[in-house]
């Protein structure tokens, strides 16, 4: 990669470093690994399963409502203070949920650490690739949410450990520790743009010639306001997009153990073989995107999604085999959901009010994550099988694709009447 003069080396790299790191050790730790803490926590207290999982309620609506209310102040504001102030907030409510007593406290301590820590993850993680990359955005946002798979599998078994051996409040201390010294790092390193360091943003350069055009082929688009957005068209089919990505990102794998399990299957291995699949599916979502446009990029992982869901309808029949090639395959389809938002943002949008929009929309992506457990899980209750929410779950891939190509096409409307 380069800057602007030949000279110099691209400063993108050490901001892509930065960002990978943040995925890989404080949102592995704190979002990862929270599942471990259910049984200790859960015999200390008394309280039930379900009472634990209050908790992951309280820490989705704590990221919507940071979505929907500091967002825009992120990126238009010191981003790199906003991201140690976070991490610093986050760090300390880390700290008082190893001290909590009661479940309850439980819910309001992980509420702050959500609230605080999404100033260090989704929105000024994408903001900053936006401002760094206009060529390659695909590649660079799947090279840096794999840091959070690579995490899960290199610190699994140490974060377990340390909950067994030395208790779960160690553990959260050691997550606060950890968060803490990753952000001031991130605080020294990162800036907010290469305008600041007197650079360009990457650009690709074929035959020594710089290509004036984004990861689609298109002009960069200074694009619209937030206000301008939401009266569009665009934006409307965007948010549909948005919440398709997050039913499909929470909804089939929170119950794909409970499918594997009524149906005989040892789910263990086939759930490892899946998480090393979804590393494998971010690492091709981008490039795929970069090379063909995110239209194209979205229908072909979509069918990837729709053929494994496809595949865990023969489970019943076909067994382990059908299990191993369906959740092998389903994560390349899913890898849309965390690669696909950012960059559909900024080709519908443009890069003028990324954060305020990215921000919204990410209210609806998590509305879609609380809506798809509750999904599959309900229509599993209603109709005694899983059968009938794959198949809903099939259409909900052709629901996105649909939706992502039709926002495209109005986005580039706006464009041309700007």
């Amino acid at each position: 990669m380069e800057g602007s003069k030949r000279n110099k080396p691209f400063y993108g790299w050490v901001i892509m470093g930065c960002l990978f790191l943040i995925t890989m050790l404080p949102m592995a730790f704190y979002s990862n690994f929270y599942s471990y803490y259910q049984m200790p926590i859960c015999e200390e207290f008394g309280c039930s399963y379900v009472e634990f999982s209050i908790s992951n309620i309280a820490s989705t609506v704590a990221g919507m409502l940071f979505s929907l209310t500091l967002a825009g102040k992120v990126s238009r504001g010191n981003t790199r203070l906003w991201m140690l102030v976070g991490g610093a907030v986050g760090s300390a409510a880390l700290l008082a949920q190893s001290c909590i007593t009661a479940i309850w406290q439980l819910y309001l301590t992980f509420f702050v650490v959500n609230f605080a820590l999404s100033a260090i993850t989704y929105v000024p993680i994408n903001f900053l690739i936006s401002q760094w990359f206009i060529d390659k955005k695909g590649l660079v946002t799947s090279i840096v949410f794999t840091g959070s798979g690579i995490g899960g599998m290199l610190f699994s078994g140490l974060a377990a450990g340390i909950i067994a051996n030395q208790g779960w409040r160690t553990g959260f201390r050691v997550t606060a520790l950890i968060t803490i010294v990753t952000v001031m790092i991130a605080f020294l390193l990162i800036r907010k743009s290469p305008a600041e360091m007197g650079l360009e943003p990457y650009r690709d350069r074929r035959g020594g010639q710089e290509k004036k055009t984004g990861s689609s082929g298109k002009p960069q688009w200074e694009g619209l306001s937030k206000a301008e957005a939401v009266k569009t068209k665009a934006f409307w089919l965007y948010a549909l997009c948005l919440i398709c990505c997050g039913i499909a990102a929470a909804g089939i794998f929170t119950q794909a153990p409970t499918y594997l399990i009524e149906n005989g299957v040892d789910y263990a291995p086939v759930m490892a073989v899946s998480s090393g699949a979804m590393i494998i599916g971010k690492l091709i979502a981008g490039p795929l995107i970069d090379k063909l446009g995110i239209q194209k990029g979205t229908m072909i992982t979509c069918l990837f999604g729709a053929a494994g869901l496809a595949l865990l309808l023969l489970v019943p029949g076909m067994g382990a085999a059908a299990a191993f090639a369906g959740l092998a395959i389903i994560p390349i389809g899913t890898s849309i959901t965390s690669v696909g938002p950012p960059l559909l943002t900024s080709l519908v949008f443009g890069t003028k009010d990324f954060g305020s929009i990215y921000g919204l929309g990410n209210t609806f992506f998590m509305g879609g994550c609380m809506i798809g457990p509750l999904l599959s899980s309900g229509i599993r209750t209603a109709m005694g099988s899983y059968l009938a929410a794959w198949i809903v779950f099939i259409l909900i891939f052709l629901g996105l694709a649909a939706t992502a190509v039709l926002a495209v096409k109005q986005g580039e409307a706006s464009r041309q009447a700007a």
